[in-house]
C-alpha cells in the first residue's frame, strides 16, 4: 500500500487530519488539488481570498495557520447600508439607539452561547456530529430553529437589523432568512470575541508531512480486499487502509454517492486597486443588509480594496476608476442551507471531514480532528 491513510482534499478539515495522524507517528498521505481550499492565502500579495479571519478561539486551526495580527474594524470608520437609501456610520444615533439590545446579545452570547458551543466542539473531536447535537439539546435546537426566530426570542430586531445580521452577511453571503441559529450565532461570535488575520505556510505544512503530499485531483474513491484504492484524474492509483475524505461538500457528494447534503452558497472575493466613489469613500468598511449583492467593503492600509460578493457585480457601481488585482469565484463557499447532518463514519475504514456539519475554518478543522481520532481509535 501506498499509505496506512490517505487524506483526500487539502483544505483546513484535511490539513488538521493529516497534522494529527503525523503527530502520532501515522503514515498519511495528503491528496489535493491545492494545499488550503478555501484557506486560500496569497503570500505574494498578503491576502485571504477564501476566509478571512480567524477567532482566537480557534485552538484548532491556529495549530496550522499563524496569526497575523488583529482584525479591527472601528465602528467609527464603518458604514452599515440598510437599503439603497439608508446608510448610517457605525457611530450614529441610530447605533447608540441600538446599545441596549446589542449589550443584551452579548451577554447572551458571553454567559450561555461560547460555553455551550465550546462545549460541543470539544465533543465533536471525539464523537460525530449526530451524536454530539443529541447529547447537547440546546445546539440541536439552535440547528433545527430558524436566525430570525433566536432574534426574536432574544428580543435584539433593532440591534440585529442595524448591525448583527449585517455582519452574519458579511462572514456567509446567506440571508438571514436562510440561515439557521446556530450558524448564525457561530459566526456572529466575531462581534463578541477578538478576531484575527492569519497566513498559511504551505511549504512549512507540506514539511511537517515530509513532504507526502501530492498535489492531483481524485476521480474515484473504491473500497476493495483490505483497503481503498483512489485514482486521479492524471491516472495514477495509490492504495491505502484508511480513508479520510476531505473534500467539499458537493465533491464529497459525487465520490461517495451521497443522497442529501446541505448545500452551499456563492462569493466572491476581489482585490481591487482603484479610487473608490463618493459614497465608497464615506468609511474604511462597509457592511451591507442582505438586500445587496456586496456584502463587504474594507480598505486596506496599503490602499487596496477588498470586495466580497454574493455573485459577480459591477465594481463600478462602488469605485469612478479600478483594476482587479485578482480574485476568486467560490461556487462552494459555506454550506448553509439545509439542516440534514452529514454522517462522518462513512464506511468501514472510511470518514468524512467537512465544515458541511459546522460553519467555518474551526468546525472545519475539528471534523479533521475526528475522523483522525476515529483511525487512532480514541474516537
Amino acid at each position: 500500500m501506498d499509505a496506512e491513510t490517505i487524506v483526500v482534499g487539502g483544505g483546513i478539515a484535511g490539513m488538521s487530519c493529516a497534522r494529527k495522524l503525523k503527530e502520532n507517528g501515522r503514515d498519511v498521505l495528503l491528496i489535493t488539488e491545492d494545499l488550503g481550499g478555501r484557506v486560500c492565502y496569497d503570500p505574494k500579495l498578503h491576502n485571504n481570498f477564501g476566509a478571512v479571519f480567524c477567532m482566537e478561539n480557534y485552538d484548532n486551526a491556529f495549530k496550522i495557520l499563524d496569526e497575523d495580527g488583529p482584525l479591527e474594524v472601528p465602528l467609527g470608520k464603518l458604514m452599515l447600508h440598510s437599503s439603497p437609501t439608508k446608510a448610517f456610520k457605525g457611530m450614529s444615533p441610530t447605533m447608540i439607539a441600538s446599545v441596549p439590545q446589542l449589550l443584551r446579545f452579548k451577554s447572551f452570547m458571553q454567559k450561555h452561547f461560547i460555553p455551550e458551543y465550546a462545549a460541543y466542539k470539544k465533543d465533536c473531536e471525539t464523537m460525530p456530529a449526530a451524536k454530539v447535537l443529541a447529547k447537547h439539546p440546546k445546539i440541536d435546537r439552535y440547528y433545527h430553529m430558524r436566525a430570525s426566530e433566536i432574534i426574536d426570542e432574544l428580543g435584539i430586531a433593532k440591534a440585529a437589523d442595524n448591525f448583527i445580521s449585517k455582519f452574519a452577511y458579511a462572514c456567509t453571503g446567506s440571508r438571514v432568512n436562510e440561515l439557521n441559529a446556530l450558524d448564525f450565532l457561530n459566526v456572529t461570535q466575531g462581534i463578541v470575541v477578538k478576531l484575527f488575520n492569519f497566513t498559511l505556510d504551505r511549504e512549512k505544512f507540506t514539511n511537517f508531512l515530509d513532504g507526502r503530499v501530492e498535489i492531483a485531483s481524485v476521480r474515484t474513491a473504491e473500497k476493495g480486499d483490505g483497503g481503498w484504492t483512489v485514482r486521479t484524474e492524471e491516472g495514477k492509483t495509490y492504495t491505502a487502509k484508511n480513508l479520510v475524505i476531505a473534500t467539499t461538500g458537493l465533491t464529497t457528494q459525487k465520490l461517495l454517492g451521497i443522497k442529501e447534503i446541505r448545500q452551499p452558497t456563492k462569493l466572491v472575493s476581489y482585490l481591487v486597486k482603484g479610487i473608490p466613489n463618493q459614497e465608497t469613500a464615506k468609511a474604511m468598511a462597509h457592511y451591507y443588509s442582505d438586500e445587496f449583492d456586496v456584502i463587504a467593503i474594507a480598505q486596506r492600509p496599503d490602499g487596496l480594496f477588498n470586495i466580497y460578493s454574493r455573485d459577480e457585480i459591477d465594481l463600478g457601481e462602488h469605485f469612478s476608476d479600478y483594476e482587479i488585482v485578482d480574485y476568486r469565484i467560490w461556487n462552494e463557499a459555506l454550506f448553509t442551507y439545509g439542516t440534514s447532518v452529514l454522517e462522518q463514519d462513512w464506511d468501514e475504514n472510511c470518514y468524512i471531514a467537512s465544515d458541511v456539519n459546522g460553519l467555518g475554518v474551526e468546525p472545519a478543522a475539528i471534523s479533521g480532528i475526528y475522523a483522525a481520532n476515529r483511525i487512532l481509535n480514541v474516537a
